[in-house]
């Protein structure tokens, strides 16, 4: 049976991918918790103690970035690589300030937890109210709370443009992005892909960021093709 190794994204548990691993005939899903960790060089040492090389990877968001940071500064390691909702680009200082504003925020307040307003902008309009997939997200967040969530958001407040490295893998990696993500282009990601040696591209429909709870089977399919 296929080992392939997932990293889920920011307060995100192996719970996003719940929906998902059911559906993975003949792969051993193993998830890879990188919640501790304080910088992306700490989040490469984690994945290489986790992983059997050369190694099938999937990564989510912040799981994808480092899925593809880690491919670039250890590429002997990585067989295939799957990257879901996340592109190559580092912060602009716009961004990099608004993390700085954020943790300062939340040092000195008590976390009430994710809002409302926040799960929808991770969602397509059509699962505003799927109870299933939003209650999801609010466990996620509540079962990691506020010290994760300064953790992470310090940790990849460093996170530079790795387009390069990226562009230059001589590995086979496939960019899923959704047309509706409000956080993520997916032209951008097109992109991306169009540029990368071995980059694919598949763009799902109807969906918003939170692509493995929005449209699992999809994503199953998606990833036991490219294996």
């Amino acid at each position: 049976m296929q080992k392939v190794y997932f990293i889920s994204g920011t307060m995100c548990t192996i719970d996003l991918w719940q929906f998902v691993f059911p559906n993975l005939e003949n792969i051993k899903p193993v998830h890879i918790d990188i919640t501790l960790a304080t910088s992306f060089s700490e989040i490469n040492n984690i994945i290489l103690t986790e992983i059997d090389e050369p190694a099938i990877i999937v990564g989510f968001s912040l799981g994808g970035f480092s899925a593809m940071n880690f491919a670039a500064q250890h590429p002997e390691k990585v067989k295939n690589l799957v990257v879901i909702a996340a592109n190559t680009n580092g912060l602009n200082d716009k961004e990099i300030q608004l993390r700085k504003s954020t943790i300062d925020f939340l040092e000195k307040h008590k976390y009430k937890g994710i809002s409302k307003v926040r799960i929808q902008q991770f969602l397509h309009p059509d699962n505003y109210q799927n109870e299933k997939v939003v209650s999801i997200i609010k466990k996620m967040d509540s079962d990691l709370g506020k010290e994760v969530l300064i953790r992470q958001l310090k940790a990849t407040s460093s996170r530079v443009d790795i387009s390069e490295e990226v562009s230059k893998l001589k590995i086979p990696v496939l960019f899923i992005s959704a047309e509706n993500d409000a956080l993520i282009s997916s032209k951008e990601i097109k992109v991306i892909a169009n540029n990368t040696l071995k980059g694919r591209h598949v763009s799902v429909k109807n969906c918003g960021h939170m692509i493995p709870l929005e449209k699992p089977e999809e994503i199953a399919e998606i990833i036991k093709l490219m294996i």
